[in-house]
């Protein structure tokens, strides 16, 4: 009998592609390092090592996933929806992988931990952000929650 590969968290799926970057597990909790990054719950509190989560507490990734089964995702109506539009007034979320897949646009800052997603209907909030903060918009990939009205 084949083992199943184990399923990200937060997104559900068990592939590793240029979406949702590798797949990590510890203590039994597995996630993407993308769907970890975007999502809106949680923050990276320590430096990344090899045998972990990205940085993230399995604590932290457990309460996130809690929280995602609350939110229905815009894309695929599912629930786990853990990446939310910056907009601090949209309700918008989605699964990682289904936000790339809306057209929605990100920015990513490195260097100052910011991970932002904006759903297609706030994408130009995302150009008028990166041009103000020195972040660049990558159109794939958000952590540092910044209120944008």
């Amino acid at each position: 009998m084949a083992s199943r590969r184990p399923c990200c968290l937060l997104c559900g799926k068990s592939e590793e592609n240029s979406v949702t970057g590798p797949l990590a597990t510890k203590d039994g909790i597995t996630a993407h390092q993308n769907c970890l990054l975007y999502a809106s719950g949680i923050y990276c509190k320590d430096s990344p090592e090899y045998d972990d989560l990205f940085g993230f507490s399995v604590e932290d990734v457990k309460q996130e996933g809690k929280r995602g089964k609350k939110l229905r995702c815009h894309s695929c109506k599912h629930r786990g929806a853990t990446a939310g539009c910056e907009v601090k007034r949209c309700t918008r979320s989605y699964h990682y992988p289904c936000a790339v897949h809306s057209n929605a646009d990100f920015i990513e800052n490195q260097s100052n931990g910011l991970f932002q997603l904006f759903c297609e209907q706030h994408r130009q909030k995302a150009n008028g952000s990166a041009q103000n903060d020195g972040a660049t918009n990558q159109g794939e990939g958000s952590k540092a929650r910044q209120d944008v009205i």
